[in-house]
């Protein structure tokens, strides 16, 4: 078993094609993209499908790292592969000492330098280990403008947002987003970039 660290943030990697989505919220996503190139808006999108290994990863290398309800990484349970996932995990989240001794603080530095690596430190919560990205039903995109934007809804209906933040998380563009099935995390600063079919 390898132990964990920042190199294996580079296995299992999360796509970030909009095409990898799930019907029908590829099409939801797909029109509320649309929306937003016509008004302007900026949007990158950094996550859509992601590898049940990698929800693993991220889910208890943030546990570890921030001690989440006492999260200790000599109890992990190890990853289940599934037929449709049946790449194993052989991860070691427990460091040892070169005397075979444990090495708390080592094993949750090593932690910490993988949620780094996976860009989480942010998150208010831990990345769910059944999150909706395994299922193509969720994107994580990165949403900005300047001034004010103006934007349609599902109904056709023009909505001009004057509000702040400019971002992803505007209660406005929140409600907007949802006309179309693309639903906000709800506690939104929980994690700023997380749309989802249901938003979870």
């Amino acid at each position: 078993m390898q132990p964990s660290g920042p190199s294996w943030v580079r296995r299992f990697p999360t796509s970030d094609r909009v095409a990898d989505l799930r019907e029908p919220f590829r099409s939801r996503v797909i029109k509320f993209l649309d929306v937003l190139a016509g008004a302007r808006a900026r949007v990158q999108i950094t996550a859509t499908l992601r590898p049940p290994q990698r929800a693993y990863l991220m889910h208890y290398a943030w546990c570890i790292a921030r001690s989440w309800q006492g999260t200790s990484p000599a109890h992990i349970p190890p990853f289940h592969p599934h037929h449709s996932h049946p790449f194993p995990v052989d991860i070691q989240w427990f460091h040892h000492r070169r005397d075979g001794q444990p090495d708390l603080l080592a094993s949750k530095n090593a932690a910490q330098q993988m949620v780094h690596g996976f860009g989480i430190a942010h998150l208010g919560v831990p990345p769910a280990l059944n999150s909706l990205h395994v299922h193509g039903e969720a994107i994580d995109m990165l949403i900005s403008w300047d001034g004010t934007l103006a934007v349609k809804d599902a109904n056709g209906r023009l909505v001009e947002i004057k509000s702040t933040p400019r971002d992803g998380t505007n209660a406005d563009l929140i409600s907007v987003g949802a006309t179309y099935g693309v639903i906000h995390l709800t506690h939104a600063r929980h994690d700023p970039p997380h749309w989802s079919i249901n938003g979870r």
